[in-house]
């Protein structure tokens, strides 16, 4: 597990490195920590495990602390998708728990050679060919047919699938579409965008990054950089304040805090491409936690899957996954309905 860090204010460049191990020895050692922190400091995470339901991550951490702008402050905003003053402090907690609780073995960033869809889409399109599974893409589901407690068929533009009586729907779409298909389903309500970058250059390997393929900017307008083949990739979570500026502003801002972080300052800027998303997830605020819906519903045969449903994860990867996990586990013959 390493996390290289660059604060774009100063200068200053370090990694954050845990140990492999449950007990974190690793904060006790300076060069491991973060900078001007002390091993005490790292102690009050634990005030997220004592968090009041309406707690915010803000209000349970210290704020004027160097640890809260190195290390809590965008650990919230990457993994919730909102801003520490309003994400929710238990859903904070257990990230902290599934991960620098559970030792630097359980947080080791996982970063794809080629991109998400080599990665996840096409090795699960492959797998459900194998299976027979036919998949179409481009259509759009309209509506559900619903009577006597469970799905009868699904009407997309122009066609109806009608379901037999051993049919199962598990229904994994986004939380505002699964809203107008199911009636009185209550989801999340409030969203999060995420703002993307990409730019067509080779960037050199920083030597004291160590092969890391991404680096944490700290007091910048970009939050992480991802270095890959030809490829620098951006992520600025929780950007609502960005969705609305033009991509071209976007772009050279955000190149800016690129070239620094990498020591590009004389490079033009490259090709690019800004990609928004206003609903990229639910905004993980706790009044919007309590509107996470489990995988059942009232229709007997009517699953939902989502990282929007109640996972007890944020809006993730990881916490969509587990929603197909749950699901599949409720279809197997003896799940527990």
């Amino acid at each position: 597990a390493r996390f290289p860090f660059v604060d774009l204010a100063s200068g200053r460049r370090w990694v954050l490195r845990p140990n492999p191990g449950r007990l974190p020895w690793w904060v006790l050692s300076a060069a491991r920590r973060i900078p001007e922190t002390r091993a005490r400091d790292y102690l009050e995470a634990l005030s997220l495990w004592r968090a009041a339901p309406d707690d915010t991550v803000a209000a349970r951490l210290d704020t004027r602390r160097p640890l809260f702008a190195r290390l809590w402050a965008p650990l919230t905003i990457a993994a919730l998708n909102t801003a520490p003053e309003d994400g929710a402090a238990r859903l904070l907690w257990r990230v902290v728990r599934m991960t620098f609780g559970a030792g630097g073995a359980a947080c080791r960033p996982r970063v794809p050679a080629e991109g998400l869809s080599e990665s996840f889409v096409d090795p699960a399109l492959a797998t459900l060919a194998r299976a027979g599974v036919a998949v179409r893409f481009g259509q759009r589901l309209r509506e559900l047919d619903l009577a006597d407690g469970r799905v009868r068929a699904l009407r997309f533009v122009g066609e109806a699938i009608m379901l037999g009586p051993d049919d199962r729907v598990v229904l994994a779409v986004p939380a505002p579409v699964a809203a107008g298909l199911v009636p009185e389903l209550i989801a999340p309500t409030e969203f999060r965008a995420i703002v993307n970058a990409h730019y067509r250059i080779a960037a050199p390997r920083d030597p004291d990054l160590r092969g890391a393929d991404f680096i944490g900017l700290i007091g910048g307008l970009a939050e992480w950089v991802f270095v890959k083949r030809d490829v620098v990739s951006v992520t600025i979570s929780a950007a609502d304040r960005l969705v609305d500026q033009p991509a071209e502003t976007l772009a050279e801002r955000i190149w800016h805090d690129v070239a620094r972080a990498l020591a590009l300052e004389s490079a033009a800027l490259p090709p690019w491409r800004i990609v928004k998303e206003r609903r990229a997830t639910f905004a993980a605020v706790p009044a919007q936690l309590d509107r996470r819906p489990d995988a059942t519903t009232r229709w007997h045969n009517l699953l939902l899957a989502g990282d929007w449903t109640q996972t007890h994860l944020p809006a993730t990867i990881e916490g969509a996954i587990d929603s197909g996990l749950r699901a599949a586990a409720l279809l197997a013959p003896g799940g527990d309905r």
